[in-house]
């Protein structure tokens, strides 16, 4: 993840303004450094009265956040670094000065807040979001989050950290931690492994007992005992207890069962910590790491006034997978904040060598419109109320202290803005208010109705390992799939047809613990599927995908997912169609899932594909371990023309 487990205090922040929001809270945010009393941030609220969600001013003036990680002066470690780093020694004769720099860039940018690991001093003036560790600091996580004490323990860590911020006018919130990640299957391992006395080890084993009614042989249909002599709910106490999932079985909802229960207690506690500490801020969770499990979003619901994400671009053309943020909006009321965002370039003047899957492209001409058109992306989703990017300056030359080296900075280490990207940034900007006004949910198709249209979208490849060929993503993306409540779709199937075939791509999100099932060869019923059932004349014909995980070749430690392609019958994988180049898995580590196929005309038993024909469709997905399941019913679809740049027929 872009970053890790940080200070415990927050670190400098910077900031920047859009259009006539940041020009009345720098205003503001100066007259209150006049007067600290009034205290100008304090009053921040959020509107969800409708789709469009926004952060509220204490002026109750809308306010879209356009903020800006880590907008410090530098750490001692970058300082001793010396060249290699950026530190405001090297350039400013003090803080000050640095910081009236760094404010008259980022607002002349267009940014118009500070965001976490910021510079919290009067050097600035933007509005400022802090990341304050608390969870880690109250010791909420990994240890024994429902022992009775905890709500006192998080209540005490709260008014000690939130010390600083009560006289300090910019703080308008709080992100509660960074990058917990709620990873579902080793939450439940390890509280299963504690010994007795733990209250978090008894509140699993309740809820394991009470699931299965206190019937051993009911727990069995889910999980096979992975521990010497486990044979009883007795003995499922024992300390070290370990139970893997079996092949067939539901134990993955009983894990995610877990979770959910484990995250709002996390969640309650944080809330009421800083309602007591501070209740007048805004609570703005705990950016979560560029993946979300939908049972910790769900025990989010009303113990947040904002939910954080930190997010990575989907596609080097600045592409950005609307179910995430479908998703979010039917898990939670809550208006989303981008919590970091970033791109960056092996083209760049500080040494960087973007050594690991955060998005990086070639050329900063590249990176500058990868970056401001997933600025508008972001704005266009109505329940997005802010976007922040990471960060003001590239990471060292050679990496920083756990090894990432990104070229992520607005500026390098030599304190010399990218002016290609800052300029693409200060249009989009400027743009995002407007766009968030106008921005609406894209509207699924009426079952049964009219044919939905499909468009052409000849010279697709599925083995060029990249997305940029779809030019037309958004008119390719099948709208509408449904997932049973209280859950929502975990991915986007994109489909278009040529004489050749049909080409289709999905991007999706799944954490999965591989070693939550002992198997020697992973069981195909239990990989990440995505089926197709299409009756293009010759009656229907249904396909499946799988995606089978190995070892990576080139990452220790990692996955990569290889596809299979298999033709069904009655429902279930009949034969493996042997067509390597047909279907390719992206190479994105988990949780991330990007798969690009086609399936050829041949095998739909038709020649070729005409414009105007009319077809059957339909789409399937399930995850690992078949944990949760989305379908876009099979339904009438006309083959239609192809769009060009400007949304006109060729």
């Amino acid at each position: 993840m872009s970053l890790s487990h940080r200070t415990t205090r927050p670190s400098p922040g910077r900031p920047h303004a859009a259009g006539r929001y940041f020009a009345l809270a720098a205003l503001l945010l100066a007259a209150m450094l006049l007067a600290p009393a009034v205290g100008l941030a304090r009053g921040w609220s959020v509107d969800t009265s409708a789709d469009v969600r926004w952060l509220v001013t204490p002026q109750g003036e809308r306010f879209f956040s356009l903020g800006v990680n880590t907008t410090n002066g530098g750490s001692k470690f970058d300082l001793e670094k010396g060249d290699k780093a950026y530190h405001f020694k090297r350039f400013y004769p003090d803080l000050a000065a640095w910081g009236a720099k760094a404010q008259e860039r980022l607002t002349a940018w267009g940014f118009n807040t500070a965001g976490g690991w910021s510079e919290p001093s009067a050097v600035m003036s933007l509005p400022l979001i802090p990341e304050i560790d608390l969870g880690r600091n109250a010791k909420l996580h990994w240890y024994d989050i429902f022992a009775p004490s905890m709500q006192d323990d998080a209540d005490a860590m709260a008014r000690e950290i939130m010390g600083w911020t009560r006289n300090n006018p910019r703080v308008l919130g709080v992100f509660t931690d960074n990058e917990v990640g709620w990873w579902n299957a080793p939450l439940f391992s390890w509280h299963l492994e504690r010994p007795w006395a733990i209250h978090s080890k008894r509140v699993l084993w309740r809820m394991l007992f009470e699931r299965y009614e206190g019937k051993w042989e009911r727990l069995l249909e889910d999980f096979v005992p992975a521990s010497e002599g486990l044979d009883s709910f007795e003995k499922l106490k024992e300390g070290g207890a370990s139970l893997k999932l079996r092949p067939g079985g539901r134990g993955i909802r009983a894990v995610g069962q877990f979770t959910r229960r484990i995250a709002g207690r996390y969640y309650e506690l944080v809330f009421r910590a800083m309602r007591k500490a501070a209740p007048e801020l805004l609570v703005v969770g705990d950016r979560l790491p560029l993946y979300y499990d939908q049972n910790a979003v769900l025990a989010q619901r009303g113990f947040v006034d904002v939910l954080s994400s930190n997010y990575n671009v989907d596609c080097e053309d600045g592409w950005v997978a609307p179910y995430y943020f479908e998703g979010l909006r039917e898990l939670s009321p809550a208006p989303v904040l981008i919590s970091e965002f970033f791109f960056a370039a092996d083209e760049n003047r500080s040494g960087n060598t973007n050594n690991g899957h955060l998005m990086h492209v070639a050329t900063q001409a590249e990176r500058a419109r990868g970056a401001a058109a997933a600025v508008r992306n972001f704005a266009g989703f109505p329940n997005v109320a802010g976007v922040h990017w990471f960060q003001y300056n590239d990471e060292p030359t050679g990496g920083r202290g756990d090894g990432e080296d990104f070229n992520m900075g607005l500026v390098d280490i030599h304190d010399k803005p990218y002016e290609l990207l800052t300029q693409a940034l200060t249009q989009a900007n400027a743009q995002a208010p407007a766009i968030h006004v106008a921005s609406r949910w894209a509207q699924a198709p009426a079952e049964g109705v009219a044919p939905v249209l499909l468009r052409a979208a000849p010279g697709h490849s599925a083995a060029d390992g990249s997305l940029l060929d779809w030019k037309d993503k958004a008119g390719t993306r099948l709208t509408g799939f449904k997932a049973p409540r209280p859950y929502a779709p975990f991915g986007d199937v994109h489909v278009a047809w040529s004489p050749e075939g049909l080409s289709f791509f999905t991007i999706a999100g799944n954490y999965v613990d591989l070693s939550l099932m002992d198997a020697a060869n992973f069981p195909l019923s239990e990989t990440f599927q995505l089926r197709f059932t299409v009756d293009a004349g010759a009656g229907p014909r249904t396909f499946g995908i799988h995606l089978a995980p190995r070892p990576h070749s080139v990452w220790p430690g990692r996955y990569e997912l290889v596809p299979q392609l298999w033709r069904y019958e009655n429902g279930k994988p009949a034969e493996r169609v042997d067509a390597p180049d047909l279907v390719k898995a992206l190479d994105k580590p988990l949780p991330h899932i990007q798969v690009e196929g086609f399936l050829p005309a041949g095998l739909l038993g038709v020649q070729a594909l005409g414009p105007g024909q009319e077809i059957r469709l339909g789409v399937e997905a399930e995850n690992f371990y078949r944990e949760l399941t989305m379908a876009w019913a099979g339904r009438t679809v006309v083959l239609g023309q192809a769009l060009d740049n400007a949304g006109e027929k060729q």
